[in-house]
């Protein structure tokens, strides 16, 4: 019995080990889908917003004075799109996932992905326009169809005329006539609100007050094996790309902007030239009057107490709002008609409080711009930002202004024409770009400071790599355009020129979290000091392409144990790979003519493999280290 009873057990142990590793597999692609479908959900309620808008924009005679891309590892994943009077807005594309199919031959299917709700608007023949759900009305708990943006009430009905009096007798008074009805109540725009609870769908029009289910988030389980036995799993089906069920395409051409909803349907806006600008007469109506109280003393030309749009486009070159020395700073909130200021090409913009601004498009630098803005789009055309740019300005004990190191920016939106990016100009801000537009080429020290897990420095950077702090994990080189030269400059000052490298006088690291750096196929020199002091590098891999490996260019980078050097390398600098505490360096170089080396290049403690073919020229040209060459098959 006793031995029936281990059997058993042991039987139990093996099955269970057995799907252990299938249920936690299962597990985990399951996890992954939920986390995908909550993304695509987030998305969907930005697109509900920004569908509201656009037929907001539609409807009030508004236009479009922009539209950028959006873009995430390469491909157009949606626009920001911006208008003359409503807020900007951002929408996302893309097509919709397909359901996984069930498992064949009584396995047991894999579940689907999401069965995505396709909300969209329609037009009424009351000329409204209404959400729909899944091509139908968007119906409340009365059966009402849900309007997009509030309408207006209808104007009550005029009395009647009192009657005339008799002829030839004192006419009585007519009757006074009766009030006019009450005008209709206007309806009240609804946003509607998608979230997905317990692996549903679900749908609020009250705000989040309550929600309605809709179905299932993912596909419903295969069906179990006949014969009373059930089924193995079947194979996974595999998850569709995330669709935004709502924009099929975003199209422009030169006067229109053309939304294609999923359901085929089209709404057009247009763009802001010709008739759509306002007149230029007009007034433009600021937010913020202490910003209109400056703008008028400098450029109200006709002195009628108000910028017209006219006005606005007559300023050209460098914009100032703030008065001259910063001895006595207006505090401004917000700036968004700076739009309109079309022929300014620079501006110079000193506040302690401003929260919101709109560039216009054709600005040629921001020198500085200081405030508490949370969002920043760079205009397109825009090429230099200046020192501190963007830092939060504050007055200090005496209430005279300065600029802090701090940056209320939390998302920026790039363009591709912007070149040069001032010291500090985003303060000690932190931010998640995997890459940086490639027009960038030059960033002064601190200009911008960067996480995440992989960064590529943009193909035309020339500038220091501390212009871009960064930490992550890996970085990717791609420029050969990389200039300076370090080697003279005195110990005590900041010479901060490379992934890793603070100070010479303290031998400081800024960067302990890089691992890798991968040098692109058109990289033929690593720069001064690039990899110096970065302490979670231990292995480097230079290609066939770089020539040359600067000054410093891994100095004491002290967990760095070995270096395989391509077949072009021809020089190797002062302390390239130096540094003087033991550390078992092995270099594998490929060259089979030794290059120039130059003073203390390698590590005391170096093993060198060279070519069996080239180990006599090697001992010769680099006889420091002749006791340290061996021979080796590179394949």
């Amino acid at each position: 019995m006793k031995k029936l009873s281990l059997l058993l057990l042991t039987l139990t142990i093996c099955f269970f080990t057995a799907c252990h590793k299938d249920i936690w597999a299962e597990l985990e692609n399951l996890d992954q889908r939920v986390t995908k479908l909550e993304e695509l959900c987030k998305e969907m309620n930005t697109n509900i917003t920004s569908l509201q808008t656009i037929v907001s924009v539609l409807q009030s005679n508004d236009y479009i004075t922009g539209i950028v891309e959006i873009k995430k590892n390469g491909e157009v994943i949606g626009y920001t799109i911006t208008f003359g009077k409503h807020d900007p807005i951002t929408i996302y594309h893309g097509q919709d996932g397909k359901d996984g199919q069930n498992g064949a031959d009584g396995k047991d299917g894999q579940d689907g992905s999401s069965n995505t709700p396709v909300i969209g608007v329609a037009k009424d023949t009351d000329g409204v326009y209404y959400w729909t759900l899944n091509g139908e009305w968007l119906l409340d708990d009365n059966g009402n169809k849900l309007p997009v943006s509030g309408t207006n009430g209808k104007d009550g009905q005029n009395g009647s005329n009192g009657q005339d009096g008799t002829d030839g007798k004192d006419g009585q008074d007519g009757t006074d006539g009766k009030d006019g009805q009450d005008g209709a109540d206007g309806k009240d725009g609804v946003t509607p609100q998608l979230k997905i609870e317990d692996g549903y769908w679900y749908i609020s029009y009250d705000n989040g007050a309550t929600w309605t289910q809709l179905g299932k988030a993912t596909g419903e389980d295969g069906k179990d094996g006949a014969d009373g036995q059930d089924g193995q799993n079947g194979t996974n089906g595999k998850d569709g790309q995330n669709g935004d069920s709502m924009f099929q395409s975003v199209t422009q051409d030169e006067n229109y902007v053309y939304f294609t909803l999923a359901d085929g349907t089209v709404i057009k806006i247009a763009k802001g030239n010709g008739n759509s600008q306002p007149n230029g007469d007009e007034y433009i109506d600021f937010k913020d009057l202490a910003v209109k109280r400056r703008l008028i003393e400098k450029y109200d030309l006709n002195q009628d107490g108000e910028i017209s749009y006219n006005e606005a486009r007559s300023v050209f070159g460098r914009l100032v709002l703030y008065h001259p020395g910063w001895s006595d700073p207006i505090d401004f909130y917000s700036f968004k008609e700076f739009k309109y200021f079309t022929n300014v090409t620079s501006c110079r913009i000193g506040s302690c409080s401003l929260f919101e601004i709109e560039f216009p498009e054709g600005l040629d630098s921001i020198i500085s711009c200081n405030g508490h803005i949370t969002s920043l789009r760079i205009p397109s055309g825009c090429k230099y930002i200046g020192k501190n740019a963007f830092c939060i300005m504050k007055n200090d004990e005496v209430g005279n202004p300065e600029v802090g190191n701090t940056c209320s920016i939390k998302n920026i939106i790039w363009n591709d024409s912007i070149e040069y990016i001032g010291t500090n100009a985003f303060g000690d801000n932190v931010y998640n770009f995997s890459c940086l537009p490639n027009s960038i080429k030059i960033a002064e020290s601190g200009a911008l400071i960067i996480s995440s897990q992989t960064f590529t420095f943009p193909n035309s950077f020339q500038g220091k790599p501390n212009g871009i702090r960064v930490s992550a994990d890996t970085i990717y080189w791609n420029t050969n355009h990389f200039i300076g030269s370090y080697s003279n400059v005195p110990t005590t000052s900041w010479i901060y020129c490379g992934l890793g490298w603070v100070t010479e006088q303290s031998v400081q690291t800024y960067n302990k979290k890089i691992k890798k750096v991968i040098f692109g196929s058109e990289v033929q020199t690593i720069p001064d000091y690039l990899c110096s002091c970065l302490d979670s590098l231990t292995e480097a891999n230079i290609p066939d392409n770089v020539q040359t490996i600067g000054y410093r260019a891994y100095y004491n980078s002290r967990y760095l144990t070995k270096v395989t050097l391509g077949a072009g390398i021809v020089e190797i600098k002062d302390e390239a790979l130096y540094y003087q505490y033991a550390r078992s360096l092995k270099v594998y170089c490929k060259a089979t003519t030794p290059p120039i080396i130059g003073k203390n290049a390698f590590s005391p403690d170096v093993i060198i493999y060279v070519p069996k073919s080239s180990v006599e020229d090697y001992r010769t040209f680099w006889s420091d280290y002749a006791d340290r060459i061996v021979g080796y098959d590179f394949e």
